[in-house]
C-alpha cells in the first residue's frame, strides 16, 4: 500500500508527529499482518527547519520538496491513497483548487480543531473519503455537524500528540511543589488571564515559563504589571523539554478558549513525565485531561488559583495523580497506537475506488474565497469574529499569510486588515 502525504511542510507539531509515526511504523508488526504502508511526503514549501524531514527520511520514507504540478500529479496517480495533511495553509488551498490532482482515494488528517477559526471547510470535508481528526473534540464542530451526520463512517480520530518515548523517572513528593509551563508565550495560545490566576494564589509560589518571549510584547507587559511579578520567571528557550517537564510537579496550561490546537504536544508530554496539568475548560484539553483523576480542568480564575493552593498543600496526592496521568498517556497517546489506527483506516479506504474531485467548485478559485472559508461558515454568511486572522502579518493562516503566498493577488484587495 503506497500512501502519498501532501503537506505544506513538516514543521512544528505536524512534523514532530510524522517523524514519530515513521519511526514507530518501521518497527511495527501486527499479528494479523496489517499493512502500515510505504509513505512518501510531498511538501509544498522547502523546510525552514529540516530536523523532522531528516527523521522521516531516516525512517525510510521518501520526501519530495516543492514538486511542480505535473510531478505532484504523477506521484498522486501512483499512490494507493493520498492523505492531505490539512490546516488552513494558503498553498494547500491553491493546490487543491487547481484541479490538477488525478483520480484518487482521499484522506484528510486534520491538524486544527475547527471549533473556532480557522474553520474546517465543510465543502472540503464532503469531498474526502476519510476525514481523520487529531482530537475527538472536532467531532462536535457545529459547522461539520451535517456532514458527519450524513456519513458517520467516514470520520475518525487519530492522535497526533504523543508522550515522551521512555517512562518517567521514579518521583518523590516535593517539599515545595515545582510549577511551570512550556509552550507559546503569546495570548493567541495562552489564556489572557494567566497572570491574574498566578496573582490570585494565596501561597507564595514560583512559576517558571519556558518559551520564546517578546520582551516588549503583551505577555511581558502583563507579567510586569502583576501584583506579585516576582512569582514569574521567564526561562527562555527550552533546549531539553524532557528534562524540564520531568522536573515539574504541576504543569500550568490554561489556554485561550479560542485556540485552534488539538494534539497539544506539550500537555501530553508533561503528563507522560508525571507532571500534573492544570488546564482551562476547553474541548481539546478536556479530551486529554480527566478532572480529579490525572489533572485539573478549571473554568474560572478563582477555581484555578484555589487548585494551585490545594496542589501546593497536597504533594503526596499530587504525586499519585501524576502517576495516573503517565499511565493514561502510555495507554492512549503513543505513536504505536496511532500507527495501528491509521492501518485500519487505510485498509478501509482501499475498499473504495479512486475518483476525481472538483475542488475549485467547492473551495473557490481565488485567494479571497480560500481565506474567507476559514473564518466564516458559508460564503453567504458573515465572518465569525476572529480579528487575529485579519492581521497584515505572515502569521499562520492570517490574511497577511495569504498575501505573502500570493503577492499582488487582486482578490485579496479590500480585506479589512489590522
Amino acid at each position: 500500500m503506497n500512501i502519498l502525504h501532501i503537506a505544506p511542510h513538516l514543521g512544528g507539531g505536524v512534523g514532530k508527529a510524522h517523524a514519530a509515526l515513521a519511526e514507530a511504523a518501521r518497527a511495527f508488526a501486527r499479528p494479523d499482518g496489517a499493512d502500515v504502508g510505504r509513505h512518501h511526503f510531498a511538501l509544498l514549501e522547502p523546510p525552514r527547519d529540516a530536523q523532522f524531514v531528516e527523521r522521516v527520511r531516516a525512517a525510510g520514507c521518501a520526501v519530495t520538496l516543492a514538486p511542480e504540478a505535473r510531478e505532484l500529479a504523477r506521484l498522486a496517480a501512483r499512490a494507493d491513497i493520498v492523505q492531505v495533511e490539512w490546516w488552513n495553509h494558503p498553498r494547500l488551498y491553491a493546490l487543491l483548487a487547481s484541479n490538477t490532482l488525478p483520480a484518487m482515494r482521499l484522506a484528510l488528517w486534520v491538524h486544527i480543531s475547527g471549533l473556532a477559526p480557522p474553520l474546517i471547510p465543510s465543502r472540503l470535508v464532503e469531498l474526502a473519503d476519510k476525514v481523520l481528526f487529531t482530537s475527538p473534540c472536532s467531532l462536535k464542530a457545529q459547522t461539520l455537524a451535517a456532514a458527519i451526520a450524513a456519513r458517520p463512517e467516514a470520520f475518525g480520530v487519530v492522535n497526533s500528540g504523543f508522550g515522551c518515548d521512555a517512562p518517567p523517572r521514579p518521583r518523590q513528593a516535593a517539599l515545595k511543589v515545582r510549577i511551570g509551563s512550556l509552550g507559546t508565550l503569546d495570548f493567541i495560545k495562552m489564556h489572557p488571564s494567566f497572570f491574574d490566576m498566578v496573582d490570585a494564589v494565596t501561597d507564595a509560589i514560583q512559576v517558571s515559563l519556558w518559551g520564546t518571549l517578546d520582551p516588549v510584547g503583551e505577555v511581558a507587559a502583563r507579567a510586569a504589571a502583576m501584583r506579585h511579578p516576582e512569582r514569574i520567571r521567564f526561562e527562555g528557550y527550552a533546549s531539553d523539554p524532557r528534562a524540564i517537564l520531568g522536573a515539574l510537579d504541576l504543569f500550568l496550561y490554561p489556554l485561550n478558549p479560542h485556540h485552534y490546537g488539538t494534539g497539544e504536544n506539550a500537555l501530553v508530554e508533561a503528563m507522560s513525565m508525571g507532571a500534573v496539568p492544570l488546564v482551562w475548560d476547553n474541548p481539546a484539553e478536556r479530551a486529554i485531561v480527566s478532572h480529579g483523576r490525572n489533572g485539573f480542568v478549571v473554568g474560572s480564575i478563582e477555581a484555578g488559583a484555589a487548585l494551585i493552593d490545594w496542589a501546593c498543600s497536597e504533594p503526596q496526592r499530587l504525586l499519585r495523580m501524576g502517576v495516573t496521568g503517565a499511565r493514561d498517556i502510555a495507554r492512549t497517546h503513543t505513536p504505536e497506537v496511532s500507527v495501528a489506527a491509521f492501518a485500519e483506516h487505510h485498509r478501509d479506504l482501499m475498499r473504495v475506488p479512486p475518483r476525481r474531485r472538483d475542488f475549485a467548485a467547492r473551495l473557490g478559485t481565488d485567494a479571497r474565497a480560500w481565506f474567507l472559508s476559514s473564518v466564516r461558515t458559508d460564503a453567504a454568511e458573515a465572518c465569525v469574529p476572529s480579528p487575529r486572522f485579519f492581521r497584515d502579518t505572515a502569521a499562520k493562516g492570517t490574511a497577511g499569510h495569504f498575501r505573502d503566498c500570493f503577492p499582488g493577488d487582486p482578490s485579496l484587495d479590500g480585506l479589512p486588515l489590522l
